[in-house]
């Protein structure tokens, strides 16, 4: 697979899998063995990852994420994209508060072939919870 297949794949499936909710999606990009590296989140396998968007969508009906940026070398690609939803619902401890959030975030996926086998993620999980109210807003520092 070429690094611009990898990329129009990317697209192709996170848009599929977030914005769309076809879960089947996950088979055109992910190894079913796949490990993923999450903060805060803990995903196990593709089975794993589908539980998680599974959950994501139903806790943020109008989640939708874009991608802005996604590089290729050898291997490894990695994406930077923003995030953003309602929080209609309870999500792996935060409470659905019915206000809406975005986030950025990047992450980096290691190919096998034509399959992702490993994925890290990084996002502002913090920003997220201060839009929702769930962490109240730092206080403006007096000089």
């Amino acid at each position: 697979m070429t690094p611009e297949e990898r990329k129009d794949l990317t697209r192709r499936t996170v848009h599929a899998v977030i914005n769309e909710g076809d879960l089947d999606a996950c088979a055109d990009m992910y190894a079913s063995h796949c490990t993923f590296h999450w903060p805060n989140f803990p995903v196990e396998g593709i089975e794993g990852y589908k539980q998680f968007m599974t959950e994501l969508r139903q806790a943020n009906p109008d989640v939708h994420c874009d991608i802005h940026d996604i590089l290729v070398d050898g291997d490894l690609l990695a994406a930077r994209w923003t995030m953003g939803g309602t929080a209609r619902g309870e999500f792996r401890g935060i409470p659905g508060t019915g206000k809406t959030w975005v986030m950025s975030g990047m992450q980096l996926t290691k190919w096998e072939n034509d399959r992702v086998v490993e994925e890290w993620g990084s996002f502002d999980l913090f920003g997220q919870l201060r839009q929702l109210g769930v962490i109240p807003e730092m206080a403006e520092q007096r000089r």
